[in-house]
């Protein structure tokens, strides 16, 4: 009898061997990204990005020690998120050495673009590595707390207590924002930076564009002359 299975396992085998399989998907390893909430977060930002094109074209070779002169470009649409930027990268930049105009004619320009991204299928967010062993091993320590372990419970309640508290453990929103940086130097880049942020999916509206900005006031006055 065994040997008359012998020819249907060997069929069985051939079709799953000739059956094509899609790809598994995967995701990539395990990262962090910072998530903005505050104020205080642009001007890490501002400050962040200031320090990165000191040391690009100020901080070393020829350039090292001396003055360059930049101008901060307003930007095309106007927000919360980009006006603040704007003011706060300026006085960065004039406290790592560089030479601010308010002139476009005069100094390098810099520009900076604001792209929102918001998604709406996340899939399977995973958990801080870690999370589930500290969430299990306070569990069981709680569960011993009748035999005990008192000591040991509120130590590892506290260490969860603390993830949150200090905004270690805290919710992947949906939204993020790109902030892209350039600075040029006639038809060329001189520097571009790049920086990723999660922010509140409540205040997503800080970096949405409301409109264009406005021209500056036109200061130059008009002198009329009239003849004889």
């Amino acid at each position: 009898m065994k040997l008359l299975h012998a020819p249907l396992v060997m069929l069985c085998l051939g079709l799953g061997a000739c059956m094509s399989q899609v790809p598994v998907a995967t995701t990539y390893p395990v990262t962090f990204q910072k998530k903005m909430q505050a104020a205080q977060h642009w001007d890490i930002l501002a400050a962040d990005v200031a320090t990165r094109l000191q040391g690009t074209l100020i901080g070393s070779g020829e350039q090292q020690g001396r003055s360059t002169t930049l101008y901060v470009k307003q930007p095309r649409y106007d927000s919360d998120f980009g006006e603040a930027f704007h003011n706060l990268l300026i006085t960065h930049l004039l406290d790592r050495g560089f030479s601010m105009s308010e002139n476009p004619a005069v100094g390098l320009p810099v520009t900076y673009n604001i792209q929102v991204v918001s998604h709406k299928d996340r899939g399977f967010i995973r958990p801080t590595p870690g999370l589930f062993t500290a969430l299990t091993g306070t569990v069981l320590v709680i569960r011993d707390v009748a035999s005990h372990h008192t000591a040991a419970a509120a130590v590892g309640v506290g260490a969860v207590a603390l993830d949150v508290a200090t905004g270690f453990i805290t919710d992947n929103p949906n939204t993020e924002v790109i902030v892209t940086t350039s600075v040029m130097s006639g038809d060329r880049y001189a520097a571009r930076l790049r920086d990723i942020y999660y922010v509140s999916d409540n205040n997503v509206d800080q970096y949405i564009a409301k409109g264009p900005v406005s021209p500056p006031p036109v200061t130059t006055r008009i002198v009329e002359v009239v003849g004889p």
